[in-house]
């Protein structure tokens, strides 16, 4: 889920202050922020990446962890078998070199 950022005017006490939401469209962000906040007057609304550190949770998708187990097992596959695939990849780019040469 996206996060978004906008100016919002929140009355004469408060004045313009910036407010972030979780949403997953535009128009979504837009009603979050008059439903929560009571804005009369929303600027500069746009989609924000989540830069903080505090650690309160993680914005990891689906595909990201997924990838991250591709990516962990693809280096487990090769500190395992870095005997047999190390002579392979030396092969191939003698090859390569041999083809590159003989153009």
């Amino acid at each position: 889920m996206a996060i978004w950022e906008g100016d919002a005017w929140l009355g004469s006490a408060s004045g313009r202050q910036k407010v972030r939401v979780k949403s997953n469209t535009f128009h979504g962000a837009k009603e979050q922020i008059e439903r929560i906040y009571g804005a009369t007057s929303i600027h500069n609304l746009r989609e924000v990446r989540s830069s903080s550190s505090s650690g309160s949770g993680s914005d990891f998708s689906p595909g990201d962890i997924f990838g991250l187990v591709i990516f962990l097992g693809a280096i487990y596959l090769f500190v395992e078998y870095w005997k047999f695939i190390l002579p392979i990849f030396i092969i191939l780019g003698i090859l390569a070199i041999i083809g590159w040469l003989a153009d």
